[in-house]
C-alpha cells in the first residue's frame, strides 16, 4: 500500500511541476490566423462604414461643401477606429491560437499581424482598392502633383504652359475654354479675369493674324505681364502642398504607431497567466 501512495504522489508532482514556457515563441499558424482576422474585421467595418457614409449623405440635391468636408473628416476617424479594432483583435487571435503562447512571443506575434496587415493595406492601396486609408494617402500624393505643376507652370514658359507657343494656332487655343481655366489656374485671377484678359489678347492678335512673327511676340509681350503673378502662385500653391504632405506625414505616423502598440497590446491579452496555463495543460493531460 505504501508503494502506490508513493508512485501517486510521483505522478502528481510530474503533472503539475510544469515549466513556465521558455520564450520568444513564434507561431506563423498563429501569426496568420490574427492577420486574416484583422483583414477579416477591415472588410466588414469598410462595408459599415460605406453603408453609414451613404446613408447619413442623404439627398445629392442637397450635399454642399460642408456636406463633403464633413463626410470626409468622418471616414477619416472611422477609418482609424477601423484599423485600431481590427489590429487589436487580429493580435489577439495571433496568441489565443497559439500552443504555450508567452509574453516575448506575444509582442511578436502582434508586430508581425500589424506588419502584414498595414503590407496588405498598402497593396490594396496600389491595386486601386478604396479603402479608409487610401484617402490620406490620395490627399497627400495630390497636394504634391498638384505642387509639381504649378512649379512647372511658374518655373516655365507661360506661353507653352497656354499652348500658344503655334502663331498659327493661336486664335483657336484663345478660343478653348479651357486656356482660360489653365490661365486662372496658373495666376490665381478669377477664370472670367483669364477669359478677359485672352479676349484682349485676341483683339490685339486679329490686328496683325497675317504675320506670324507679330503674333508670336504680341502674344509674349502681353502674357509677359503675368510672369510675376505665375511665380508667385506657384509658390503659394509649394506653400501650401508642403504644409498639408507636413500634415499627412505626421498623422499617417502617428496612426502607424499607434496601431502597432495595439496590435501589440491585442497580443499581450491573448496570454493566459501561467496559473490559467497550467491549469488548462493538467486538465487537458489528466
Amino acid at each position: 500500500m505504501a508503494i502506490v501512495t508513493e508512485h501517486l504522489e510521483e505522478t502528481r508532482d510530474e503533472r503539475t511541476n510544469i515549466l513556465p514556457p521558455q520564450g520568444p515563441r513564434v507561431r506563423w499558424t498563429g501569426v496568420m490566423s490574427g492577420f486574416f482576422i484583422a483583414i477579416g474585421v477591415l472588410m466588414i467595418m469598410g462595408a459599415l462604414g460605406v453603408a453609414i457614409g451613404v446613408t447619413a449623405f442623404g439627398d445629392p440635391r442637397q450635399a454642399t461643401g460642408e456636406t463633403a468636408s464633413d463626410l470626409g473628416i468622418g471616414a477619416g476617424i472611422w477609418a482609424f477606429i477601423t484599423v485600431l479594432i481590427a489590429v487589436f483583435l487580429g493580435g489577439m487571435v495571433s496568441t489565443k491560437v497559439t500552443d504555450r503562447p508567452d509574453r516575448p512571443g506575444a509582442v511578436m506575434h502582434g508586430a508581425l499581424v500589424w506588419v502584414l496587415f498595414f503590407l496588405f493595406t498598402l497593396w490594396m492601396i496600389a491595386s486601386g482598392v478604396s479603402l479608409g486609408l487610401s484617402g490620406l494617402f490620395s490627399a497627400v500624393s495630390g497636394l504634391a502633383r498638384g505642387a509639381t505643376t504649378a512649379v512647372a507652370a511658374g518655373g516655365g514658359d507661360l506661353v507653352q504652359t497656354l499652348g500658344l507657343n503655334d502663331p498659327n494656332q493661336v486664335l483657336a487655343r484663345l478660343d478653348d475654354p479651357a486656356t482660360a481655366s489653365t490661365l486662372a489656374t496658373a495666376t490665381g485671377m478669377s477664370v472670367e479675369e483669364a477669359r478677359t484678359s485672352l479676349a484682349n489678347l485676341r483683339s490685339r492678335v486679329e490686328a496683325v493674324r497675317d504675320d506670324p512673327a507679330r503674333v508670336a511676340a504680341e502674344v509674349r509681350e502681353y502674357l509677359a505681364q503675368y510672369s510675376e503673378r505665375v511665380k508667385q502662385q506657384a509658390l503659394d500653391a509649394a506653400a501650401a502642398a508642403q504644409h498639408g504632405a507636413t500634415i499627412g506625414a505626421w498623422i499617417t505616423f502617428g496612426v502607424m504607431v499607434v496601431s502597432l502598440g495595439v496590435a501589440i497590446a491585442g497580443a499581450m491579452g491573448g496570454v493566459p497567466s501561467f496559473r490559467r496555463w497550467r491549469a488548462r495543460v493538467v486538465a487537458v493531460s489528466s
